[in-house]
């Protein structure tokens, strides 16, 4: 299995932040495979349905999707799992210092 560093944990402050990075990159980039891997066997259906019924040409498409899905993989992917990291780490951040996110404008 490949193994993608989504970013560096060089900008995490301490270990503890350093294991939840790590935690929620893997979240995310299990998540984007997943997504990956439905939408290339909802494609590969559509092509084998197309076929004819011929098993050799749907065997073939089965090595071209599984081709295609690791070069995709290899490469990062398309980006989904360093959106999601984005936002969970936003997310996290802002759930670790509540006020941070808040102004301190008072009353009108």
């Amino acid at each position: 299995m490949i193994e993608l560093k989504l970013t560096p944990t060089l900008n995490v402050p301490d270990a503890s932040a350093a294991a939840q990075h790590q935690k929620i990159e893997k979240s995310a980039r299990e998540f984007e495979g997943l997504l990956l891997s439905a939408l290339w066997k909802s494609m590969g259906e559509d092509i084998k349905d197309s076929s004819d019924g011929d098993s050799s040409n749907a065997s073939f498409t089965d090595l071209g999707l599984q081709a295609v899905g690791s070069a995709m993989a290899s490469s990062g992917g398309i980006g989904i799992g360093r959106m999601l990291l984005k936002a969970l780490e936003k997310q996290a951040s802002d759930n670790a210092n509540p006020d941070k996110g808040q102004s301190n404008v008072q009353g009108a």
